[in-house]
């Protein structure tokens, strides 16, 4: 249990970490789409680490991003091993998330389907004179 829980405080600092080299390292170079680590998952070994990326853009701007998340990944594992301390610097696998987009395609075909407004049921009409 105890490992467990490291891994997830690993993973919510790697996380945390990658986001503010992402400010600085890949934000300048897309400025048509908004790029955000949204989940990191390191290996038990805590050799390798899955990071999940959310592009928001046309399909052109994720393919872009993607592409220099992939090309700066030594400056983010450089930025991780300065500030994050730990026997070996894991090597990041770059993966996109597209949960968000996603769940906007679900809101939009819901939201097309016209269903009523949820209102209280109505109390049926009691015939007081008997």
């Amino acid at each position: 249990m105890a490992a467990e829980d490291r891994i997830a405080r690993l993973n919510t600092q790697l996380l945390r970490e990658l986001g503010l080299l992402g400010e600085s390292l890949i934000r300048p170079d897309i400025p048509d789409a908004l790029v955000t680590f949204t989940g990191v998952e390191l290996a038990s070994n805590l050799r390798t680490a899955n990071v999940y990326v959310s592009v928001y853009g046309s399909s052109d701007a994720k393919k872009r991003a993607m592409d220099l998340v992939q090309r700066k990944r030594p400056l983010l594992q450089d930025g991780i091993a300065r500030k994050v301390t730990m026997k070996y610097t894991p090597v990041l696998y770059f993966r996109l998330d597209e949960t968000a987009e996603k769940a906007q395609r679900v809101m939009a075909i819901l939201q097309d389907l016209d269903l009523p407004d949820d209102q209280p049921p109505t109390p049926p009409v009691v015939d007081e004179e008997n």
